[in-house]
C-alpha cells in the first residue's frame, strides 16, 4: 500500500516554548500536544493528572437517580436481576462489573449473554422470556439496549423493569425503560460522550456506593475490566477513557486478578507490561473469540473466577477457541479476496459488498476489517445462510455507514450500528440493490482522495534528539490509543548499518544509521519494501512509531516502522 504522508502543520515558536518551559518537556512533546488540541497550561495539566478524583459524578448522567433507587431496592427486597449484556469484550467486561459488583452487594444476580447464532445482537424477545424463566423482576441491559423499544415494552408486559446501560447512538426514539443510561442522550448534561458500556457500567457502581454510603473505593476493583473493555472498543482514549485505562492498566501489571493472570499466562504476555496494544492485539481476540466460535459466558467466568486453576482451565478454551477462530478467519479472507479479484471492478467502487453462502458470522467482522484495512475502502461482508444474509460493515474517512444504512432500510430485515462498524440482516435478493444503492451514497459522501491511504506524521526528529528527557516525555503521553494515538515521526537521510532481511511473516528487519546513531528497527508486513532499501545511493527517510522491544530478558528502542520512501541522490 503507498501511503501519501501529511506533514504536521507550522505552530508559532513561542507557543511551543510556553509549553515546553512550564512542564519541562521536549519541544517535539510540545509541539505533539498543542497539534492534539492539548494547547493551554490548563488542557495539559488535565492531560497529565489522571487521578481518580478526576472522574466525573455519575449522578450528571441523566437517569442516574431513578436507576439506582430501582436497584437498591432489588437488593432490598431480594429481588432476581438479570444482567443482560453483548458478546463482544466489552460486553463481557460490562456484564462481569454489574453481575459481581451488585453480587458483592448481596444482590440475586444471574446474567444473559445471547447466543451470536441463535438470538443475535442486542436484546430480543427471546432473551426477555430467559429473564422470566429466571424469576427476573429486574433486567439491567449493558452494552445494547438503546433501540430496543418493542423489547422493553413486551418485559414491562411480563411485569419486569428494565434499567438500559448502553453507550451506542440512540435513535429517535427511546425505550420506555425505568431508566436509560447512556452518555450520547440528547441533551446529557454528562461531560464526556465517549464512554464504552464498560465505563456505563462502573458509573452505576459509582452511583451505587454513594447511595448506599459504601466505601466510595468499592468500585475501583472493577477498573481493570473497565480498561479491557474500553481499549478493545475501539474508543477515544481521551478525558474519563484516559484515566480509566491508565489507573486499570496499572492494576492489571501489578496485581492482575486470576483469571485474567490466567489469561496472561496463555497468551505469553505474563510478567510482561501489559500496554493498549496488547489488550487489542493479543487479550481482546481470546475473549472475544468464544463469543464469535460459542458463547461468551466462558469469559465472564474467567473475568470474575476467585480461583486461578480455574481461570487457567478456561483460558485453555480460549486459546483453542481462538486457533479455531484464526483458521476460519484465514480463509473466509482469502475467499474474499477471490470475490474481489473475480468480481469486483476497484476502479469503479468506493463500497465494497461481498457475500457468500455459510461465511461464519463470527468472523466475517474482523474479515471486513482486513479487507478495508488492505482496499482502503468501507467493507460489507454478507453470510447467507437459510436463506437469509447476515453481515457486518466497517467504514472509514467521513463515511458515516449507520448513517448510510439509515436512507437504505427499506432494503433491510434489521440494522444498528455507529459511524464505523454495523451490522444487518438482509434478503438475499436485495443484496445487489444495496451493492449498488450504498456505492451510489458514496459517491456523493466519500470523496475520491479519502481513498488514498494517508500516514500522518507528528514531528520530523533526528535520532541525535532521542535522549532520555526525550523517552521519558515520550513514555508519559501513554496510554496511547484512538484520541492519542504513539507519536509517528520521520527522519531523513538514513542509511542502512549491516544486513537487511525479511523474517517472519513478511517482517523487515533493519537498523538504520543516522550520523553516528545506530537504531533497530522492524517493519511488520513490510517485507516487499527489501529492494526498494537496498538501491546504492539512496536518501531513505522513515516513518515509524518509537517503542520498547523487550527480547531474552533485555529492553531496547527500536523503530516500528509505518512506511520509507527511498530518493536517488541526483
Amino acid at each position: 500500500m503507498i501511503y501519501k504522508w501529511i506533514l504536521p502543520p507550522p505552530i508559532a515558536a513561542d507557543k511551543i516554548d510556553q509549553i515546553a518551559r512550564e512542564f519541562d518537556l521536549p519541544p517535539i512533546i510540545a509541539r505533539i500536544l498543542i497539534q492534539r488540541g492539548i494547547d493551554s497550561p490548563q488542557k495539559v495539566k488535565k492531560f497529565y493528572d489522571m487521578s481518580l478524583e478526576n472522574l466525573y459524578d455519575p449522578f450528571l448522567l441523566p437517569g442516574m437517580e431513578e436507576a439506582v433507587d430501582r436497584i437498591i431496592r432489588a437488593l432490598r427486597e431480594g429481588e432476581n436481576i438479570l444482567i443482560y449484556g453483548d458478546y463482544d469484550v466489552d460486553g463481557v467486561t460490562s456484564v462481569s462489573i454489574l453481575y459481581d459488583g451488585l453480587f458483592y452487594l448481596g444482590g440475586k444476580v444471574s446474567f444473559f449473554i445471547p447466543s451470536r447464532f441463535r438470538e443475535g445482537y442486542g436484546v430480543s424477545v427471546e432473551g426477555v422470556k430467559v429473564a422470566k424463566e429466571k424469576g427476573a423482576s429486574l433486567i439491567i441491559t449493558v452494552d445494547c439496549g438503546i433501540t430496543a423499544i418493542d423489547e422493553v415494552e413486551f418485559a414491562r408486559e411480563l411485569g419486569i423493569d428494565v434499567i438500559i446501560c448502553d453507550h451506542h447512538q440512540p435513535s429517535e426514539s427511546i425505550p420506555q425503560a425505568v431508566s436509560v443510561l447512556n452518555p450520547k442522550l440528547p441533551n446529557s448534561p454528562y461531560p464526556y460522550k465517549e464512554l464504552a458500556g464498560c465505563g456505563v457500567a462502573f458509573k452505576v457502581l459509582q452511583a451505587l456506593s454513594q447511595k448506599l454510603n459504601i466505601d466510595p473505593k468499592f468500585p475501583n476493583q472493577y477498573l481493570d475490566l473497565v480498561a479491557l473493555g474500553t481499549a478493545a472498543d475501539i474508543v477515544q482514549l481521551l478525558d474519563e477513557n484516559r484515566i480509566f485505562m491508565y489507573q486499570g492498566l496499572k492494576m492489571i501489571n501489578q496485581n492482575p486478578r486470576p483469571g485474567l493472570m490466567a489469561l496472561l499466562e496463555s497468551s505469553g504476555l505474563l510478567g510482561r507490561p501489559l500496554t493498549v496494544n496488547a489488550i487489542v492485539f493479543v487479550l481482546a481476540p481470546r475473549l472475544n473469540a468464544v463469543g464469535r466460535m460459542s458463547n461468551a459466558k466462558k469469559a465472564v467466568h474467567l473475568l470474575t473466577t476467585r480461583s486461578f486453576q480455574q481461570g487457567r482451565n478456561i483460558a485453555r478454551i480460549l486459546e483453542y477457541e481462538n486457533r479455531t477462530r484464526k483458521d476460519i478467519d484465514e480463509i473466509t479472507f482469502e475467499e474474499a479476496l477471490e470475490l474481489i479479484h473475480d468480481e469486483i471492478d476497484l476502479d469503479s467502487k468506493r463500497v465494497l459488498v461481498l457475500a457468500k453462502e455459510n461465511w461464519h458470522t463470527g468472523v466475517i467482522g474482523i474479515v471486513a476489517s482486513r479487507i478495508m484495512e488492505k482496499f482502503n475502502r468501507p467493507t460489507i461482508l454478507i453470510s447467507i445462510q437459510n436463506g437469509v444474509g447476515k453481515g457486518s460493515a466497517r467504514s472509514m474517512g467521513n463515511f458515516d455507514i449507520y448513517e448510510g444504512f439509515k436512507k437504505l432500510k427499506h432494503l433491510f430485515i434489521n440494522f444498528g450500528g455507529h459511524k464505523f462498524a454495523a451490522g444487518i440482516t438482509i434478503a438475499p435478493e436485495n443484496i445487489p440493490l444495496l451493492d449498488r444503492e450504498i456505492n451510489m451514497l458514496s459517491e456523493e459522501e466519500l470523496d475520491i482522495d479519502q481513498l488514498i491511504p494517508k500516514l500522518k506524521i507528528d514531528a520530523e526528529i533526528t535520532f541525535d534528539q532521542l535522549n532520555a528527557q526525550f523517552f521519558s516525555a515520550l513514555s508519559d503521553m501513554a496510554p496511547f490509543g484512538p484520541g492519542n494515538m504513539r507519536p509517528v515521526f520521520v527522519s531523513h537521510d538514513l542509511k542502512t548499518y549491516g544486513s537487511v532481511s525479511v523474517v517472519g511473516n513478511n517482517h523487515l528487519k533493519a537498523k538504520f544509521k543516522q550520523k553516528s546513531i545506530v537504531l533497530d528497527a522492524i517493519g511488520y508486513n513490510l517485507g516487499h519494501l527489501i529492494d526498494l532499501i537496498n538501491r546504492p545511493k539512496g536518501r531513505i527517510s522513515c516513518a515509524y512509531v518509537l517503542e520498547e522491544n523487550r527480547w531474552n530478558g533485555r529492553t531496547a528502542i527500536q523503530m516500528r516502522l509505518k512506511d520509507i520512501e527511498v530518493r536517488s541522490n541526483g
